[in-house]
């Protein structure tokens, strides 16, 4: 049972502290700078959307590979 929990945590334990790194850095940036929850949230979509729309380029590109090779 503990082995299986460690096993677990090595894992998870990059993508988590990268998101946790993620949220202290952002949330530096509003009380340290002053800026706007707004702004921050605005960015964020912003940077959802653009990996979305590279995400639908590649599907697009792979699919017309797919179709010419056969």
């Amino acid at each position: 049972m503990v082995n299986q929990y460690i096993k677990a945590y090595k894992h998870y334990r990059t993508p988590v502290l990268a998101v946790l790194a993620t949220v202290m850095l952002v949330c530096s940036a509003v009380w340290s700078f002053d800026v706007p929850w707004r702004e921050i949230a605005e960015y964020f979509l912003l940077c959802v959307l653009g990996v979305g729309f590279l995400a639908l380029l590649a599907a697009a590109l792979v699919f017309t590979i797919h179709k010419i090779r056969g």
